[in-house]
């Protein structure tokens, strides 16, 4: 029995591929295009905001970098221009007009005893010590810079210098221990470097009157400020170095008895004493502090310089560095 073709209502006669085929010539190229996927609104999320954060944190610090060079830069221009000149060897020719210098082999005149000057001077008797015209050539500098950084700011106090150190200058005074941690001592602006200043506590009419001079002074990374305090932390440079404060009332030469490194709660910055004896024992125990010995006693009309700044090691810590007043130049 012969075998019959059946076609069913889906056949496209005899050229049909197919219905998948057949379909497939009849679309258009566009439609064989890739579906667009849908956009998935983005969510700020955690990571947005640590970028954003971190964003922030980078501009404040770049921020602070060129702030701090400007600062260091502006800090320099200021301390030098007011410390130029003030040491240069002085010139002095024939005609000294009663101003000579005063040679490392002065006249022993020129040089009186601190305590006797002021035990007598604040006890009201007479001082017995003469008092010389003749004046130190530095001194009478130092003294006209002075006069002039005074005029534009009352709170000028002295002018510090130590030998072999960049620490030359002025010294300020205020009512509180803080404005001069971060203003200059000229036009009393915000400068991030700060003054070298006196506690407040000191008395204002001058270092006479102070048992203990107390100075403050950043430890500038730059090396500015009391930075180089650290260099009392040689046992050669310790024995050797004297510290030079100036004032319109003369100069004050103290010699270093007291080294050593504390903490900013501890006491060695006291300005007030109840006895004598009270000072004495508070001299004496800064003494026996120091990492280096000396020969240095003590006496009731004695007076010490503290000079105090940060370590940088941690964020109390402490260098001090205490001398006695060893003489007086007018």
């Amino acid at each position: 029995m012969p075998i019959r073709k059946i076609h069913t209502e889906k056949s496209r006669g005899p050229s049909s591929r197919g219905v998948f085929l057949d379909s497939l010539d009849q679309v258009r190229p566009e439609e064989l295009s890739p579906a667009a996927p849908k956009k998935r609104k983005r969510k700020f999320g955690v990571y947005d905001a640590m970028l954003i954060g971190c964003l922030a944190v980078f501009a404040v610090c770049i921020g602070l970098l060129v702030r701090g060079a400007f600062d260091t830069r502006r800090s320099a221009d200021l301390y030098d221009r007011i410390a130029a000149g003030l040491f240069d060897e002085p010139e002095v020719s024939g005609e000294s007009d009663g101003i000579e210098p005063l040679s490392p082999g002065s006249s022993a005149s020129l040089l009186y005893s601190q305590s006797e000057l002021l035990a007598r001077k604040l006890s009201g008797e007479e001082s017995g010590v003469p008092e010389v015209a003749v004046q130190n050539v530095l001194l009478a500098r130092v003294q006209a810079r002075l006069a002039e950084l005074k005029a534009k700011n009352p709170d000028i106090y002295a002018f510090i210098r130590i030998e072999d150190t960049n620490i030359s200058y002025p010294v300020t005074i205020s009512y509180d221990n803080d404005f001069y941690l971060h203003h200059d001592p000229e036009n009393r602006g915000y400068l991030d470097h700060g003054s070298i200043f006196a506690d407040y506590r000191n008395d204002r009419r001058g270092i006479e009157y102070n048992r203990n001079t107390v100075l403050y002074g950043h430890n500038m990374t730059t090396g500015r400020m009391f930075h180089e305090l650290i260099k009392f932390n040689d046992a050669e440079f310790f024995r050797t170095h004297l510290i030079y404060l100036y004032t319109l009332n003369g100069l004050y030469v103290y010699q270093p008895f007291s080294f050593f490194r504390t903490v900013a709660d501890y006491n060695y910055f006291q300005i007030y004493f109840s006895s004598d004896a009270d000072f004495i024992a508070f001299a004496e125990r800064m003494k026996e502090n120091s990492l280096y010995e000396t020969d240095v006693t003590f006496a009731p009309g004695d007076r010490i310089l503290t000079l105090s700044t940060c370590t940088n090691v941690t964020t109390d810590g402490r260098y001090s560095l205490q001398a006695k007043l060893i003489r007086i130049e007018r």
